[in-house]
């Protein structure tokens, strides 16, 4: 006898097959948002009364240690652990970053750093780095701080189109070679074709400051935030910004990729401005549990929302720029990418301090 099946039974079987296959997919979701929920009430319940390490890899009362303690009372809101911020300074900040790097993986170390620094030490290979980038845990990004070239009162260069036309040496102060201050004046220097004579080996912001005040040095290269305060006293003033456009807080101010005079200028400077995207991220080391990260990088996103975060970022004078997890994931990777070899033979000359 022949199995045969009637029309009528066919289209009895058929009228049942979407709502067969919608329960299936709903179940599937309800199961799958059942588990991620579960998993996140496992990471809450790990981290509540738990001591987290935040490292900050520069000393006290800098930018970097002012963002980390504000935002530590707001991790501590959303993890329900107790934030202790360490401050581990030393080698441009790579002390610190080696440490979060080789840290248990258990989701109990974060830190923020300075990823440009990070970012041109990995492209070099310099000797004492021991992490990868696109291995770490990134939590997400707190801000990426504006870069200005600031000239001392009293300067006879007023605008950077005297600067890119001065027939006499303009002197830029910067700290240590590779740092990030040296590697801006490299490269603005190669790619407008400044005249000016780069002098480093300044300890620290401060020191070059004082270099302007006594005459020494007419400009440097450093972050809006690091400047301001000098800039608020009439000491010093901008005359550049880097960034694809203009900073609200400095409109009339033009960027370096405006007044680019080439298309080839305009690649070098965009591949710097890439590296300073990477701005001030937060991070743990590789192989945090995915759940715990997955917790981490909530928390984080709703510590830089909270109003009560917001409101003390803005009594410090501190701009934030919020990036995800995921954001800052892609990005680290695609800030390690320099496409044209002499650019990147460039960039590896001017962090070596070979230019």
């Amino acid at each position: 006898m022949k199995n045969l099946v009637s029309r009528k039974s066919l289209r009895r079987i058929t009228h049942g097959l979407p709502v067969l296959l919608l329960a299936i997919t709903v179940g599937a979701v309800l199961g799958a948002n059942s588990v991620e929920a579960q998993s996140q009430k496992d990471a809450a319940a790990f981290y509540k009364g738990k001591n987290m390490t935040f490292i900050v890899p520069y000393a006290p009362g800098g930018g970097y240690d002012t963002n980390s303690r504000l935002l530590a009372p707001y991790l501590e809101k959303y993890t329900g652990a107790r934030i202790i911020v360490r401050n581990r300074p030393g080698a441009g900040g790579m002390l610190g970053v080696n440490e979060l790097y080789t840290a248990p993986a258990n989701g109990l170390t974060i830190g923020i750093q300075n990823a440009v620094a990070s970012v041109t030490n990995q492209i070099v290979g310099i000797k004492g780095v021991r992490y990868d980038l696109t291995k770490f845990g990134w939590i997400g990004r707190m801000t990426t701080d504006p870069r200005v070239l600031t000239m001392r009162k009293g300067s006879p260069i007023k605008t950077v189109e005297q600067l890119m036309s001065s027939k006499e040496p303009v002197k830029i102060g910067a700290t240590g070679l590779g740092g990030s201050t040296y590697v801006d004046a490299v490269i603005t220097k190669q790619a407008l074709n400044l005249l000016v004579e780069i002098i480093h080996g300044y300890d620290s912001s401060p020191e070059i400051d004082l270099g302007m005040l006594r005459g020494e040095i007419d400009g440097t290269w450093g972050s809006y935030s690091s400047r301001l305060s000098m800039v608020e006293s009439g000491e010093q003033f901008i005359i550049l910004q880097n960034g694809k456009k203009r900073f609200s807080e400095i409109p009339d101010i033009p960027t370096y990729l405006e007044v680019a005079p080439s298309p080839k200028a305009k690649r070098i400077l965009s591949t710097l401005n890439a590296m300073h995207e990477v701005g001030r991220p937060v991070a743990g080391p590789p192989g945090i549990p995915k759940e715990r990260l997955e917790f981490l990088r909530k928390a984080f996103d709703k510590a830089m929302q909270d109003p009560g975060f917001l409101e003390s970022a803005k009594k410090a004078k501190r701009d934030m720029d919020y990036l995800s997890g995921e954001e800052m994931e892609a990005l680290a990777k695609e800030s390690l990418e320099i496409p044209e070899e002499d650019i990147k033979q460039l960039f590896i000359k001017a962090i070596k301090g070979e230019i």
